[in-house]
């Protein structure tokens, strides 16, 4: 007995699996999904003496360096030339040199593209000099306008995911099924329309998806027109990359499509398999399982996901379109009654699968809630469930009545699986995990004629940066013999430990600090200001 095209599918699928989990533990990638700002040079809000020499950001996960926009205006609004971004030390880094800066404020606008193909924005604002200067958030307001792509554009780019994907997952699971049932002549319109309908929506989903992709990703730094140097720059991104495959391989299907009549040869199968493979690992390296934790391993599990929808989903178009003649044949009785066993199979794979990667991504259930992913994805469930409800019917009927009185709630089960696969295109572009709350701390000090002007930022659990300049009795220009720094949480018994202050210039310092836990937390900074006379300035910094 010949071997049907999902059979073939699901063996290739296998030996990538076992090869993932042979890579597990040779990569070193932090699990994350979506990037964020965990350090800049400038910080933000900080207070500088001389002009910096160029803008640094560092992201917690990899991003695409040359898709990065690093934008930089003055306090009347107006743009300041900088270099082209470029990668940093790490894929995590990106860079872009600046010139010597005048006195005042500046706001720096930034947008990357993660390394699952998400794009993120942020802005931040510094001053250079110590004279006082205008509201950071109001320029960063002013500013912000127009760097980022239309509402349209998003919108349009999620269509174009979800007629990807959807094409995908029913052309492979309804093909396969399809092949197995020998499309009687009855149900040979309807299996073609479904086949060529369900191709031509995964290659002008993928073509749409690459090129929406593009204006998401250079709104307002490539302009309205592409040059084809920047069409390239995406083209080598990960997400570009793994577009332009699921297209030459859907490409492929076409052809396969129109070579038809070989399709009981053995090696159309294999030819067959082989794109269906590649088409489920374009999905799945061009999403959230890219940024796990060993990211092969992940990607293996979305796949095997993915794999398992398209020959439940598949199954249910292809039972939708054979007609209700063929399903009163016997062979139609049969090919109900192998998908209702596969369905049993598949089932619990998706669901299985589906938790791990929740689990994963999420770091948990607790702050479900709390993202339009999280809710997203409680949406989707419960939309699984009544579609679990309709299958339980449908098992029952086809049990008690036979295939023929299945077919209305085959066509419903369908309808919901396609909203199912919709929402999962939507999750796609959302991060699962709530961006870490934040609040700058700004504050001045004064004391014994002293003063101290303190900023930290991002004001967060963690890592954070702090920026001290001080200014005596005698001026700027007169210089402190040093300073120190220490921080204590009276609330969570956590006693002072210092802070590690370099300086940076005359009466400028910085240094790191590290909040493990939220709360108000003392500030102490002691300032020697000549020998022997030293001064003492405190404040609470609030970590949310």
């Amino acid at each position: 007995m010949r071997r049907s095209l999902f059979t073939r599918l699901g063996g290739v699928l296998l030996l990538v699996l076992i090869g993932a989990l042979g890579l597990v533990g040779g990569s070193s990638r932090p699990a994350f999904a979506h990037a964020a700002l965990t350090s800049s040079t400038p910080a933000a809000n900080s207070v500088l003496e001389v002009s910096p020499p160029a803008i640094i950001l560092e992201f917690d996960e990899a991003i695409e360096a040359p898709l990065a926009s690093i934008r930089l205006f003055d306090d009347g609004g107006t743009a300041v030339q900088v270099g082209s971004p470029a990668a940093g030390d790490s894929d995590s880094i990106v860079t872009a040199t600046i010139p010597t800066l005048d006195d005042g404020l500046y706001a720096v606008i930034w947008r990357v593209t993660s390394a699952d193909g998400h794009v993120v924005d942020g802005a931040f604002s510094f001053q250079v000099g110590t004279a006082a200067t205008g509201d950071g958030a109001d320029l960063i307001a002013q500013v912000s306008i127009g760097s980022r792509a239309a509402p349209a554009v998003r919108w349009w780019y999620g269509v174009a995911r979800f007629l990807s994907l959807g094409g995908a997952l029913v052309l492979l699971g309804g093909l396969a099924w399809l092949l197995r049932l020998g499309a009687p002549a009855d149900a040979r319109r309807g299996a073609r329309r479904l086949v060529n309908g369900s191709w031509a929506a995964l290659l002008v989903g993928s073509l749409a998806a690459f090129g929406l992709f593009g204006a998401e990703v250079s709104a307002g730094t490539l302009g309205t027109a592409f040059e084809p140097t920047a069409w390239g720059d995406i083209a080598h991104t990960q997400t570009g990359r793994m577009l332009l495959l699921r297209i030459v391989f859907a490409v492929l299907f076409g052809a396969l499509l129109a070579l038809r009549k070989f399709r009981g040869a053995g090696w159309w199968r294999a030819a067959a398999a082989t794109a269906a493979v590649f088409v489920l690992y374009s999905c799945s390296a061009s999403g959230h399982p890219n940024a796990q934790n060993p990211r092969a391993l992940w990607i293996a599990i979305d796949m095997l996901h993915l794999f398992a929808i398209a020959i439940w989903i598949g199954g249910l178009f292809a039972l939708a379109v054979v007609g209700r003649t063929t399903l009163v044949e016997p062979g139609g009785e049969r090919f109900a009654r192998r998908f209702s066993l596969a369905a049993s199979i598949t089932v619990p794979v998706i669901i299985a699968t589906g938790v791990a990667q929740t689990l994963k991504l999420a770091g948990g259930l607790d702050d479900v809630t709390s993202t339009d992913w999280g809710r997203l994805l409680l949406t989707k469930v419960t939309v699984v469930a009544a579609l679990l409800a309709v299958a339980g019917v449908s098992r029952w009927l086809l049990h008690h009545d036979g295939a023929a009185s299945i077919r209305r709630t085959v066509i419903a089960e369908a309808v919901l699986g396609v909203v199912v696969v919709a929402m999962a295109a939507g999750m796609v572009a959302l991060p699962p995990v709530p961006p870490a709350p934040s609040q700058p701390f700004n504050e001045q000090l004064a004391s014994n004629g002293l003063l101290a002007l303190i900023s930290l930022s991002p004001g967060r659990v963690g890592g954070n940066e702090v920026h001290i300049t001080l200014t005596p009795q005698g001026g700027s220009l007169t210089p402190v013999l040093g300073a120190t720094a220490r921080v204590a949480l009276a609330d969570g018994d956590i006693p002072f430990s210092p802070v590690t202050l370099v300086q940076e210039g005359p009466n400028h310092f910085s240094g790191s600090i590290t909040f493990p836990r939220s709360g108000d937390w003392t500030f102490e900074l002691i300032v020697e200001v000549t020998a022997g006379a030293n001064v003492l300035l405190k404040t609470t910094v609030p970590i949310p």
